[in-house]
């Protein structure tokens, strides 16, 4: 299934999959995510192609997730089972991702954020470059860190985890390694030639053939505010936690405890809850696949609440930055609210 933002082609005994809708930093519409999907049927039952390739056509983005404006008009129409569709089809996209039989190298390059850092979680080996933007930023928008983040965040030290779910801070390559977010740093000018060389290889030789390219990105900034990042998002409390920033910032004038002061304050509310219960609740969640079906449900129910139109509408409509939560205040934010996000009740399976 072609589709023009999105294109496939074979390469001797590989497949690539190159996302190519660069206006859009390469999001993943609809119908790129159905088109996706199936292209990866085919070529997982193909026994001539033995590994998949995928990157983005430029260097300025891999993929900067789903399409938010689209779903952000559906959700100001009510539309909320057009939403439910799309959700569906870019969690199915992933799913058949995470569930490929055969090796699939994600080079992601530049900006990779939200669903964008999902999709290439998903796959065997992720590649990260020096001008790597990783993020999970919806916190911004009224959202949550989906596309299997409970996962592959929640493989990090809870601190770190809560650190980056909660205020959307953006890492580069050493942080992405350091965490285990990716297998191997390539310096950007290489990565078309690495990837000319895994179209070119067989998927026994894909591992030596990264080792070739891969270069050291030097230490991971995270771990200079290890202590300061521990201190903060210990606890349950979200609100405590950004008032230990507010006071660290004050105190010791660190600038790592004044963003996150800001971004604790400024951002949903809901969303770090939601993130915190997320990473800390049992919630059946082994795989990939388990985190994916969690996040259909609780994508739908963020999306039906106003903190999603007035997040989209403040950042990405009309970058006011001016959004009106509803609870305003971490500190106003009750478990009954969170329940009622995490309630599964009367919505239908992922698949």
């Amino acid at each position: 299934m072609q589709q023009d933002d999105i294109r496939f082609s074979i390469h001797g005994r590989a497949g690539l999959v190159l996302i190519d809708r660069p206006k859009a930093l390469n999001a993943l519409s609809y119908d790129m995510a159905v088109a996706l999907r199936a292209q990866l049927g085919l070529w997982g039952e193909d026994d001539t192609v033995s590994h998949v390739v995928m990157a983005g056509s430029e260097p300025r983005a891999f993929c900067a997730g789903g399409d938010i404006r689209d779903l952000y008009n559906m959700a100001v129409a009510g539309e909320h089972d057009r939403i439910a569709v799309c959700f569906r089809a870019e969690y199915m996209a992933h799913m058949a991702v995470c569930e490929f039989p055969k090796p699939l190298v994600s080079l992601a390059d530049g900006i990779v954020m939200g669903g964008g850092a999902g999709l290439m979680q998903a796959g065997s080996h992720a590649i990260v470059s020096d001008t790597t933007r990783f993020a999970m930023p919806e916190s911004a928008i009224g959202l949550y860190p989906d596309a299997g983040a409970s996962v592959f965040i929640g493989r990090c030290p809870r601190s770190l985890a809560l650190y980056l779910g909660m205020t959307g801070k953006i890492i580069g390559a050493a942080d992405c390694l350091m965490l285990g977010l990716a297998n191997a740093m390539v310096p950007s000018a290489d990565v078309t030639a690495l990837k000319d060389a895994l179209l070119a290889c067989s998927a026994d030789e894909i591992d030596d053939v990264v080792t070739r390219y891969r270069s050291d990105p030097g230490p991971a900034p995270l771990q200079a505010g290890r202590t300061e990042i521990d201190y903060i998002f210990a606890g349950d409390d979200p609100a405590v936690m950004r008032d230990r920033a507010g006071d660290m910032a004050r105190l010791k004038e660190s600038r790592l405890a004044e963003e996150v002061h800001t971004a604790l304050t400024t951002r949903c509310p809901m969303t770090s809850h939601v993130f915190m219960r997320l990473i800390d609740g049992d919630h059946g969640i082994t795989d990939m696949p388990s985190a994916l079906m969690l996040d259909y449900h609780l994508a739908m129910r963020m999306t039906r609440r106003t903190d999603f139109i007035e997040g989209v509408r403040a950042v990405i409509i009309e970058k006011s930055n001016d959004a009106v939560w509803q609870p305003a205040r971490l500190e106003d934010v009750t478990s009954q609210d969170v329940d009622e996000v995490f309630d599964r009740s009367g919505l239908p399976a992922l698949r």
